[in-house]
Parts: structure tokens; C-alpha cells; sequence
């Protein structure tokens, strides 16, 4: 009897832990989750403001990037997008402030940048030279400039500066909301 209480409470003190700490395994996604996460080079974009912005501007938030031109439609559908899905973590207001929303291209147009960016504190719309956002791109496994006009890809990069999700373009706002959610606990 002692044996059977004593490896009841063993298991329930496991079952306890894992439901505490969520176990070892990662979430489950509806986007592809990148294991291990993926460190990202240095580089250095230019902000709205002709600022620097680099890697360890991303250190300490989470950040949802794309790659689009800010002036054309590509552009715009994807800020939408990117607006969706933290409109979507209204419920969750500690990781919103924690949330940049990072339009990445190669046009710098500060006044349409700004606009952009009047929309949400968390938006900022970045610009670099070709060669500089070919190796970004390259680093996160993305086109630089796109051929196509659909909705870009959307990529997750966490407080460490390390890619970790990538939502493709069928995938809705609301799951990404809740694969960034699930990620950032």
C-alpha cells in the first residue's frame, strides 16, 4: 500500500510539473517552427527617421518581419496583415508591447514610412541598400523583392534575435496571432 501511494504521488507530482511548465516540447504550430531557431548576421537598415537599426535593436522584443516595398500593393496587404494580427493579441497586452511590426525593403520613402508608422507605435518600416537586404534575406530564407503580388511571408524573429516561425501567406491572422502567443509564454 505505501509502495502504490508513493507511485501515485510520484506521478502526480510530474503530471503537476509538466502542467506547470508546460513540458519540454514545443508548441504545436500552424506555422513551421524553426528548430533549432535560426541566429540572425548582423546587419544594419535604415529606420523612417534615416536612423540605424540593427540586430540588437531586436534583442529583448519580438518582432514580426516581412519583405515588401512600402509603396506598392505587396507593401500595404502586408502592413494590413501585420496590424491583423497584433490587433488580434488585444487580449495579451504585455506581448503587444513587447511586438515591433517591421516592413523591411529597399525604397526608403519617409513620408509614406510614416504614415505607416502613424497607424501603431509598434510598426516601423525599414530600408536598406540591395546587397545588404539580400543577405537578410538569404540569413531568414526569403526573397529580398518578390515577384509575385500576393501576401508575403511573415517571420517571426524572438527576444534573442533568432528566427523561430515563418507563417506563410495562407496561413490567417488569428493563427499567427496564436502561434506568436503560444511561442512568447
Amino acid at each position: 500500500m505505501a509502495v502504490a501511494a508513493l507511485g501515485l504521488f510520484i506521478v502526480s507530482y510530474q503530471w503537476g510539473n509538466q502542467y506547470k511548465h508546460g513540458g519540454d516540447r514545443p508548441p504545436t504550430l500552424s506555422g513551421v517552427a524553426i528548430r533549432p531557431p535560426l541566429p540572425l548576421p548582423d546587419f544594419v537598415l535604415t529606420d523612417s527617421s534615416d536612423g540605424p537599426f540593427g540586430r540588437a535593436d531586436l534583442i529583448e522584443h519580438w518582432s514580426l518581419l516581412i519583405f515588401a516595398a512600402v509603396d506598392d500593393a505587396r507593401g500595404h496587404r502586408g502592413i494590413a496583415r501585420l496590424v491583423e494580427v497584433y490587433n488580434r493579441l488585444a487580449d495579451r497586452p504585455n506581448l503587444q508591447q513587447r511586438l515591433r511590426l517591421l516592413l523591411v525593403g529597399t525604397d526608403a520613402q519617409p513620408r509614406l514610412a510614416l504614415d505607416f508608422e502613424r497607424l501603431s507605435p509598434a510598426i516601423a518600416v525599414l530600408s536598406a541598400e540591395p546587397a545588404t537586404l539580400e543577405t537578410l534575406a538569404a540569413a531568414l530564407g526569403a526573397e529580398p523583392r518578390p515577384r509575385d503580388h500576393g501576401l508575403p511571408p511573415l517571420f517571426l524573429i524572438d527576444t534573442d534575435a533568432r528566427l523561430v516561425a515563418l507563417f506563410p501567406a495562407s496561413q490567417s491572422a488569428a493563427e499567427v496571432a496564436a502561434d506568436v502567443a503560444a511561442l512568447a509564454e
